[in-house]
């Protein structure tokens, strides 16, 4: 009996304001299996073997009414305090990195079988996430452009620090199978996933890392 091949899996990620969660849903539309690491930690604080041990770190003040984790303000602790942030991220990534390993698992025996499995990973690199996946896809932009993004969000300096806190953007360029520099065109990051997607599925990747496939906006 012939053995199905294996379905190929990428690795999305970019810097908070790229654009990644568009081009997530763009590769949706084109009959991808995707997932979000950061709905997986979602549901993650809804868990009493996450809740538990944040409690204990930081007290009710990070618990809403429904008894889960209260992420606005676990995030105003965390990201104003760099050893507070790595330990929380010693504390999710293993249980993300399980998750997404059975998500993964039951998506290449899935019936019908989706043409290309894709995870969302905002700090894929950053945790050494990257060598899980056959190819890795960069979304990247201008400062400027991303601070527009998020100012509802995020005022400057909580940007700003933030962005301190990941790996510089020349890195994860020269560590990516396919980049694209999204200034802010929809259709063009349209058709680069398309064409980055055709790419992947007919093997013609030439090259990894420094030779990435950089697009710009």
């Amino acid at each position: 009996m012939s053995t199905a091949k294996r379905i190929p899996v990428l690795g999305l990620t970019g810097g908070i304001g790229s654009g990644k969660s568009t081009a997530l849903a763009y590769l949706h539309e084109l009959g991808a299996a995707t997932i979000s690491s950061d709905d997986i930690v979602h549901e993650l604080y809804s868990s009493a073997r996450v809740i538990d041990p944040i409690r204990e770190r930081f007290g009710d003040a990070v618990v809403d009414g429904a008894g889960g984790i209260s992420r606005p303000a676990l995030a105003g602790i965390v990201f104003a305090d760099e050893a507070e942030l790595r330990w929380l991220e010693d504390l999710l990534h293993p249980f993300v990195r399980d998750a997404v390993a059975g998500w993964v698992e039951n998506q290449q025996k899935a019936s019908p079988r989706p043409a290309i499995i894709v995870v969302e990973v905002p700090l894929l690199f950053e945790t050494g996430f990257d060598q899980r996946f056959d190819f890795i896809m960069l979304i990247t932009a201008p400062d400027d452009v991303r601070r527009k993004r998020v100012a509802a969000k995020l005022t400057d300096s909580e940007f700003r620090r933030r962005r301190a806190q990941q790996m510089p953007e020349e890195e994860k360029v020269r560590r990516s199978d396919f980049v694209f520099r999204n200034a802010g065109s929809r259709k063009k990051l349209k058709e680069f996933v398309g064409q980055t997607v055709a790419t992947i599925l007919a093997g013609d990747v030439q090259a990894v890392g420094d030779g990435a496939q950089e697009t710009p906006a």
